[in-house]
């Protein structure tokens, strides 16, 4: 299960690198990315009560930025995130957002969009036997970035859950929401 999902990743990471020659000629501007995240899962166990666990990981992935003008642009990202945690299982997703950017003045820039999650691992589990487990999970992102140079950005976003990540029946549920904190590098000419 993890070499199929290494095997993706490089893929879809030559796959991304290949965009490359497409930002010379236009405002489209190809990157990547890579940082910390952190995990809250919300866990519903009944109409009373939720708890929360916490776990860390990071995040890997590539992007590409199409400038609609000097202070708009769209963001499409693939990139992948796993957590590490020694107490529950170890969660692997490629995250998929399309993001819309507004740079304010100076040096700062904001955006939100929908992202769209597929479960590709779970630690211990066979995601494509454990019916409680969902393979697509819908959420929005919203986020910040401070541009320390025309190239690199220190960015940094708040992903809700709008779809569960596990459903075990009537009003039991758990969601994955994230903090991440991270660099972006783009690759600009």
């Amino acid at each position: 299960m993890m070499k199929r999902q290494i095997s993706l990743l490089a893929f879809l990471i030559v796959v991304l690198l290949n965009f490359k020659h497409i930002s010379a000629q236009s405002l489209n501007v190809f990157g990547v990315k890579g940082g910390a995240h952190f995990v809250d899962i919300k866990d519903k166990l009944t109409d009373e009560g939720v708890t929360h666990v916490n776990k860390t990981g990071f995040y890997i992935g590539a992007f590409m930025e199409f400038r609609r003008s000097v202070n708009f642009s769209v963001q499409p990202e693939l990139y992948y995130s796993v957590n590490k945690n020694k107490i529950d299982e170890n969660v692997g997703l490629l995250h998929i957002p399309v993001l819309f950017k507004y740079k304010l003045g100076g040096n700062f820039e904001i955006y939100g969009g929908p992202e769209s999650q597929f479960l590709l691992s779970v630690r211990g589990v066979d995601i494509n036997k454990d019916k409680n487990y969902k393979k697509f999970i819908l959420a929005a992102s919203a986020g910040f970035g401070f541009l320390i140079s025309d190239e690199l950005t220190i960015d940094a976003r708040y992903n809700l859950a709008l779809s569960n990540f596990r459903d075990f029946g009537y009003h039991s549920n758990q969601k994955l929401n994230f903090i991440q904190v991270g660099l972006t590098y783009k690759f600009d000419e």
